[in-house]
């Protein structure tokens, strides 16, 4: 995987001794380095290309002697992964940042000097690299920045970077209250983030024997096991990118609050692969309940590959669909 960020945070090649990738993406230059380098990445599809491409994907671990750090879209994630990098490194250690300019990337290098850092920047093809010795400088201050926190109001546990983090979505709640009491038997929840959708369920579907909780982002998953262990053996989260599959036959019923961006923008196509992965994991007969954002058009999708497909509700914002196979 190439992008401007990527070739400018290698352009200067690898140093040497034991690296560290945050954020981590496939790139030819990593390539010779392989043995070296670990890879840290909580996106399941981000993390099976590094795989993929023969890249340790791992946790940090002792002392490395650079790190490179790829800036995401959330700022509280970046300035904690800033932290771990740092306090990841030696004192000679190297630290190195790239990010496009639609992130603000200009604006970490200013974050880095409040630490007493002065990192070297410049600037192509609308991203920005800077780099910096990683000295005294103590992050304190950025640690905990995205670490779990209880959502204001709520009993529920979720933290930055996870999809809809501070609140119930809306679209998720709108699904939740259209789920029938008389679901039963094995359930899967498609994208489940921290796990609303799969807690409101089993709450209230008691014949529900086992719900399984598919979800990319692994810190979301993390949320997901803390927000469901009051159901015991009932439920299980799994890391798992849904668009790979997750089954065939195997469900009797399914939820989803299909996501509709990925890392470059909107993708409907998401979506839509999301349906055809709940028409393939259910039984005869199963049951999809999904949500979708009022503009996104899934009627078709649901009409090939159900037997019959009713719009349970609309409004100005969200569609609530109930499919059977």
């Amino acid at each position: 995987m190439d992008g401007p960020d990527l070739d400018l945070l290698f352009a200067d090649g690898l140093p040497g001794g034991r690296l560290l990738f945050a954020n981590a993406a496939p790139h030819r230059a990593l390539l010779p380095a392989r043995d070296r380098l670990v890879c840290v990445q909580r996106w399941k599809p981000a993390a099976d290309a590094l795989a993929r491409a023969g890249l340790a994907v791992g946790e940090i671990e002792g002392t490395y002697d650079a790190a490179f750090v790829r800036l995401g879209r959330q700022r509280e994630v970046n300035r904690a992964m800033l932290a771990a990098a740092l306090d990841a490194l030696g004192p000679e250690g190297e630290l190195r940042v790239a990010g496009t300019n639609a992130l603000g990337a200009a604006s970490y290098a200013r974050d880095l000097r409040t630490l007493g850092l002065a990192p070297v920047s410049r600037s192509k093809a609308k991203a920005r690299v800077f780099s910096v010795r990683r000295g005294t400088a103590d992050p304190a201050a950025w640690r905990n920045l995205a670490a779990p926190r209880v959502i204001a109001g709520t009993r529920f546990v979720s933290a930055p970077g996870v999809f809809a983090w501070d609140r119930i979505d809306a679209g998720s709640r709108l699904l939740a209250d259209a789920i029938p009491a008389d679901l039963s038997g094995i359930v899967a929840d498609l994208g489940a983030g921290w796990g609303y959708l799969a807690h409101a369920a089993l709450a209230r579907c008691p014949a529900i024997a086992r719900l399984d909780a598919f979800e990319a982002d692994a810190v979301a998953v993390d949320c997901l096991r803390a927000n469901l262990a009051s159901f015991g053996a009932r439920a299980k989260a799994h890391w798992h990118d849904v668009a790979a599959g997750i089954g065939t036959g195997t469900c009797d019923a399914v939820l989803a609050n299909p996501p509709f961006h990925d890392a470059q923008g909107e993708d409907r196509a998401l979506g839509l692969r999301f349906v055809a992965v709940a028409a393939e994991a259910l039984k005869p007969g199963g049951r999809l309940l999904l949500v979708a954002n009022r503009h996104l058009a899934y009627e078709a999708g649901l009409e090939a590959r159900f037997s019959a497909a009713a719009r349970l509700h609309e409004d100005a914002a969200f569609k609530v669909y109930l499919a059977t196979k």
